[in-house]
């Protein structure tokens, strides 16, 4: 059984709650892509004058997360579940909540490969009209107004996700994603279970960096790097570990 396990069916019973409390739940099955996905695919900005929706901004609500197992048996691959309205039923300059849960698996995942997992979720600039601002445990994007008029629309996002993550996460063998915009209190179970999942998450970010040599409880900023003012040296000393390991192993050789 894989840590996260536990986490995918508490999702798979979230989604029977939406179900019975009425709101709009949609299956759909990723497909062909109809714009560019990949490095440099979109424009990595997306000014808010050319903005057709915005998706989680701080006014609203938002939550991400990921997860994965190598039990094959817990998702479905290219299921695609939305739960509240679609890009295409929606008005141009709409702000919806957003919640996002990318899982993956395959027989040969294993926790090691999460931290790349999430990296997948900051989409970046690999996206065609696709813009996602991130902070831990969130995801703030927005949806330029060229491609919402072509058809841009959650079937899409969820297919584009599930070809990035198989892109940089080749040993993943199914990607099944869960969106929700219904409404900032549909959020709060999500939430809940990413916090959960989160402390697992930290307890392998800690293993990891105390083989390195390095304690985050004396870190500041948790191990958020992107928030850290001492990035820059932590870097220069992760690269200096590196060299010392690779002279060491040249000198054993």
């Amino acid at each position: 059984m894989s840590l996260f396990d536990d986490h995918i069916e508490q999702i798979a019973r979230y989604l029977v709650r939406m179900r019975a409390t009425g709101r709009p739940v949609r299956e759909m099955q990723a497909g062909g892509l109809l714009f560019k996905v990949g490095p440099s695919a979109g424009p990595g900005l997306v000014l808010k004058s050319e903005t057709f929706m915005e998706l989680g901004s701080p006014t609203v609500g938002s939550c991400a997360l990921v997860l994965l197992t190598e039990e094959a048996a817990l998702v479905r691959d290219g299921r695609i579940t939305l739960v509240g309205p679609d890009m295409t039923e929606c008005e141009p300059g709409v702000t919806l909540p957003f919640g996002q849960v990318i899982v993956a698996a395959g027989p040969g995942l294993t926790e090691a490969h999460y931290p790349a997992l999430v990296e997948t979720q900051y989409v970046a600039d690999q996206i065609e009209g696709f813009m996602v601002k991130s902070t831990p445990g969130r995801v703030w994007g927005r949806v330029s107004m060229g491609v919402a008029v072509k058809g841009f629309d959650f079937a899409f996002l969820g297919a584009a996700l599930r070809k990035l993550v198989m892109t940089h996460l080749p040993e993943a063998t199914a990607v099944e994603t869960v969106f929700v915009t219904s409404g900032k209190a549909d959020l709060e179970p999500l939430g809940e279970i990413a916090a959960a999942a989160g402390v697992i998450a930290r307890d392998l970010k800690k293993q990891r960096w105390e083989e390195r040599g390095i304690d985050l409880d004396d870190c500041a900023f948790g191990g958020h790097c992107g928030s850290c003012p001492d990035k820059t040296v932590c870097d220069e000393v992760k690269k200096l570990a590196h060299t010392r390991k690779r002279l060491a192993a040249e000198a054993e050789a």
